[in-house]
């Protein structure tokens, strides 16, 4: 059974007050409900720059990941070798990149300008290629004087993030001023060596300004320095000169989080100034006093027609006066209504109060659902330097430390291993259980011992590294490697009934050699899984495979592996440690076979890299040495070569894939039948692949990317086309106009009738 309406409520209490107290309750209502559309309209103004806040706030997390990868990328080692002028960087694959995050960044190619400047260089690296930096300042010239000494001195001293304007506002319509946020590289690094900026000009600013702040207002927006960034709007306050208007913003931007009302030159403004905590940036406003608290007359015509009908009746008195003291709650009970379908089946024995008190809980937990996403996001830093470790990617220990340190990494006891738990591409191994996996080792707590696990993501597996202060356990003084190994083992097939091998490379006192220890397990995973049944597997064991062999099968299988990972350095220590143990031998038909195999192994792993072929390198010439040290120069020359050409064939191969994975979903994201499996299939990977590639690459899920894509595109289709709701929803790739105006309500905060309403105003 319904419960009774406050309306009615209203209604019968009026009826037993009386015309008298009806009068005097008549004016506190007035006051009040004019009260009450101040405070409203205030809230809506501070909620509309809020948004632009947030807006500029997500804009600069784009730009932070964008920044965060590209440290990450093998471009950086690219420009080392060009800052010590050792080779050139591939300018395609720069401009490719800065491209690509031109569309992460910007909602359209256009609306980002992405620049790379490497410290000390006289070029700048653009979506268009390589510049000279006088031609570079010579296009910024446009903007206005760009103070060379200033902006060439910001780009090669940066070392956290900073944003600056050049140039100032024109005339409407003119290409005025752009602002660049400027990042170094690599990211959260004390030695930057390099500078990435993303420009924005003021017309995209203006743009984004107008989407999320509709109010006839100047804005101004100040960077962490508070100097200004953009500035908009000073028509719409044409009581003050625009001299008057920047001393009044200038003098509110320290100050903020509150409402603030000042006459200036015989005039009264609204001053509200909003502060992120993420970014820096602030966003100030002022607006005219008349028209920030401008309402139409309605409310007090009603109002006045509403006391002469109090002389005719107490009842019809009671009537309107529920009615009108019932308005704001109905409008309220109906703006929930229309953002919620499911409102009318909720509102079936509740009241109108009920309905408000369930709205408000669902916002709260939609509030710390998303506070628990953001909190989710820290592990990707953690993932990023335990990769960098793995993969040898740190120059100095120092270097490391730092990482380390920042990362929140401990790696303070003596010794290091690390375990490879592979997964093979063709295996049925489901997302989910990586995840267990990964719970298992996170859950992990013995005494002296720090483990940390990574989802090698395109190597097909989960690396662990170990850090433990002995290199044995318990009485029986056990080897430590195979003391945690088994207790792995346990806990996954006893939690998860999860079953797979371990494979450990060999124990090491110094962190650096740890990307050593992880080319061992992976020498195991990779040529030597086919011993029998055995679960935990030492890298050491791979050693009694043959025993008549007369150099060490070890640094042979270490060897091919590096072969494959390119690591140069690793495969010629490995190089020099097999022709070490041939040295001594004395018989030189036994030295040539030994040497011969070295040849044979090295023409073999060329030939399992499917795809990949040696250019400008005459294999023939191997056969020809005379001495042991001429066959280690020709062996350690093809070898470097092998690794830099194979390493830019595989940088060359995934920057490819990348291309046109995103090319194709930026194509048919209007297909409803697209999914994460059709995808796959069209690219021929798995699903597990392209979930991961999604995360390293966009910083976000798959359906995650695609839903944006889909948003940004239905916002465009509803404020410059009349098409109905349902034809938009067919167009982009929804089938259900339900769950596309939950989705599009939980982005934008409003309907998409009403999101088209007010774009239109």
């Amino acid at each position: 059974m319904k419960k009774m309406s406050w309306r009615k409520r209203l209604f019968y209490s009026y009826i037993f007050i009386g015309v008298i107290p009806l009068l005097v309750l008549g004016a506190f209502f007035y006051y009040g409900n004019r009260m009450t559309e101040r405070k409203e309209l205030e809230k809506s103004n501070s909620a509309m720059l809020s948004q632009v806040l947030q807006k500029l706030d997500y804009v600069t997390e784009k730009m932070n990941s964008a920044a965060y990868h590209f440290s990450g990328s093998e471009i950086e080692d690219q420009l080392n070798d060009v800052r010590y002028e050792r080779t050139e960087i591939d300018e395609g694959l720069v401009a490719s990149q800065l491209m690509t995050y031109s569309e992460i960044v910007g909602d359209t190619e256009n609306d980002v300008k992405p620049i790379l400047y490497l410290r000390g260089d006289k070029s700048v690296y653009t979506m268009d290629g390589k510049i000279p930096y006088s031609e570079f300042e010579k296009d910024m010239n446009q903007y206005g004087d760009l103070n060379e000494a200033s902006f060439f001195g910001t780009i090669n001293s940066v070392k956290d993030d900073r944003s600056l304007k050049i140039g100032e506002e024109k005339q409407a319509g003119e290409e005025s001023s752009i602002v660049y946020f400027l990042y170094p590289i690599p990211y959260m690094n004390n030695i930057p060596i390099a500078t990435i900026g993303f420009g924005f000009g003021s017309d995209s600013l203006n743009e984004l300004i107008k989407t999320y702040y509709t109010a006839d207002s100047a804005i101004y927006i100040f960077n962490e320095r508070y100097l200004t960034l953009f500035q908009c709007g000073q028509e719409n306050c044409s009581g003050l000169s625009r001299e008057s208007l920047d001393n009044l913003a200038i003098k509110y931007r320290r100050t903020g989080g509150k409402l603030v009302e000042e006459r200036v030159d015989g005039g009264s403004f609204i001053i509200m100034r909003e502060i992120s905590a993420n970014s820096g940036l602030s966003v100030v406003s002022i607006t005219d006093s008349k028209k920030f608290y401008q309402s139409g007359s309605e409310f007090a015509s009603w109002y006045i027609f509403l006391i002469a009908v109090l002389f005719i009746g107490g009842i019809l008195l009671s009537l309107v006066l529920s009615r009108s003291n019932y308005k704001p709650i109905q409008k309220l009970v109906q703006k929930i209504v229309d953002q919620d379908t499911m409102a009318d089946q909720e509102q079936e024995g509740i009241n109108e109060f009920e309905i408000i008190t369930n709205k408000w809980t669902d916002v709260q937990n939609k509030n710390e659902e998303l506070s628990a996403l953001l909190n989710r996001q820290r592990p990707m830093v953690v993932a990023s330097c335990l990769r960098r470790i793995l993969k040898g990617k740190f120059k100095t220990s120092e270097e490391m430390e730092a990482t380390l340190k920042s990362a929140n990494i401990n790696l303070s006891y003596r010794y290091n291993f690390v375990i490879l738990l592979p997964i093979p591409v063709e295996d049925s191994f489901e997302e989910d259980k990586n995840l267990r996996i990964m719970t298992v080792l996170a859950g992990f707590m013995q005494p002296f011992i720090h483990v940390y696990g990574l989802d090698m993501l395109k190597d097909n597996g989960i690396a662990v590294i170990v850090n433990c202060g002995e290199r044995t356990a318990g009485e029986k003084n056990v080897d430590i490697r195979l003391s945690v190994a088994d207790h792995l083992c346990r806990e996954l097939e006893t939690r998860y009934e999860i079953s797979i091998p371990f494979y450990i490379g060999r124990i090491y006192e110094d962190v650096m050699d740890i990307n050593r220890s992880f080319l061992e397990s992976a020498a195991i995973a990779s040529d030597y899984h086919m011993l029998g049944n055995q679960k935990i597997i030492l890298f050491e064991e791979i050693g009694y495979e043959e025993q008549n062999i007369q150099y060490p099968i070890l640094e042979q299988a270490l060897f091919i592996q590096c072969l494959k990972q390119a690591n140069e350095e690793a495969a010629l220590k490995a190089l020099d440690n097999m022709i070490g143990e041939i040295e001594p031998l004395k018989s030189f038909v036994i030295t040539q076979c030994l040497c011969f195999d070295i040849i044979n192994i090295t023409i073999k792993t060329l030939d399992q890299l499917k795809g990949f072929e040696l250019k400008n390198v005459d294999l023939k010439k191997l056969i020809t040495f005379k001495s042991l040290p001429e066959f280690r120069e020709k062996m350690a020359g093809l070898t470097i070569e092998m690794c830099r050409q194979f390493a830019e064939f595989k940088d060359s191969r995934n920057n490819e894939r990348k291309s046109e994975i995103l090319d194709y979903v930026n194509c048919h994201y209007g297909d409803s039948s697209m999914g994460l499996e059709s995808v796959a299939d069209e690219f021929g990977v798995s699903s597990n692949y392209l979930s991961r590639f999604f995360k390293q690459e966009t910083g976000c899920s798959f359906i995650q990317y695609v839903t944006m894509i889909r948003m940004d595109r239905a916002r465009e289709l509803l404020v410059n086309s009349n098409k109905q709701i349902k034809e938009i929803v067919a167009e982009i790739g929804y089938i259900d106009v339900a769950n596309f105006v939950r989705k599009f309500k939980g982005y934008e905060g409003v309907t998409p009738g009403q999101y088209r309403e007010k774009m239109r105003i």
